[in-house]
């Protein structure tokens, strides 16, 4: 183990095929629905954690790219939000929830709701996901932002000895620039204050939905599936402490051997 990880327990929780076979099948489509939704968002959630800097290094080849890469995780997670709402509103999902959850799980309506409005009140989230997190833009959508104007400045592009440590800058910058431009910017705000609203914004919408995701979840579970069933370990692994993974962008790469030879 090492000397920076920690024991994690993992319990497990066996569900009897009895259980499961005893659902209708809008009851286990939810069932599965609902957990494929938590793992997918809150290894979402995670990533996003990791990958946002978390170091006082200012340059701009370092702190660029990783902003990059963290910046694609939220457009990822936040349409994958977008979407999970158009799935969660269908008539199936909705049946199985006002049976089977809601009426058991304090305030669930209202953490379905909170989430709803969350979703509502984020307007650009059908543009990011339309235009930038499950598409390329189209000329169209980028003209404006390619134009060249008196703010701009010299391009960048950073290169290491392997492709896979190369950055370009000004890519980057043309992305960012569009996406936070579907923003509604408020008198006197400057980019860098759009940035962190749009960053806490999308982190708020995160953890609402796995929050409900994972109340949901429990309450169908314990309802439909748990008679006197118990947890019990599955086992342990060595894990890092949360608040200290951090994903690089900038990694040292071995030479392949056509280079080496």
């Amino acid at each position: 183990m090492s000397a920076n990880n920690r024991s994690v327990r993992i319990n497990g929780l066996k569900i009897g095929l009895k259980k499961i076979t005893a659902l209708t099948n809008e009851q286990r489509y939810v069932y599965y629905l609902l957990g494929h939704m938590f793992n997918e968002l809150m290894c979402m959630q995670k990533l996003v954690a990791y990958a946002l800097p978390k170091h006082d290094d200012r340059r701009p080849f370092r702190r660029l790219a990783e902003l990059s890469q963290a910046l694609l995780l939220f457009r990822l997670s936040t349409a994958k939000i977008y979407e999970a709402k158009i799935i969660l509103d269908t008539q199936v999902v909705q049946a199985v929830l006002e049976a089977d959850v809601f009426p058991f799980l304090e305030f669930g309506r209202r953490s379905y709701v909170h989430l709803t409005t969350l979703i509502e009140g984020s307007n650009w989230l059908s543009s990011i996901r339309n235009r930038s997190a499950f598409h390329y833009p189209k000329y169209s959508q980028w003209s404006d932002y390619v134009r060249p104007t008196s703010s701009w400045v010299d391009d960048s592009i950073f290169i290491g000895e392997q492709s896979g440590n190369t950055f370009y800058e000004a890519s980057e910058a043309i992305a960012r620039h569009w996406m936070f431009s579907q923003i509604e910017r408020k008198d006197g705000e400057t980019e860098a204050e759009v940035i962190d609203r749009l960053i806490e914004n999308m982190i708020s919408l995160l953890k609402s939905a796995t929050n409900f995701l994972e109340e949901a979840m429990g309450t169908f579970v314990m309802r439909r599936l748990v008679d006197d069933e118990r947890p019990t370990i599955a086992g342990k692994v060595s894990g890092p402490d949360f608040e200290r993974v951090a994903i690089p962008f900038w990694t040292h790469m071995a030479r392949s051997k056509q280079e080496t030879t």
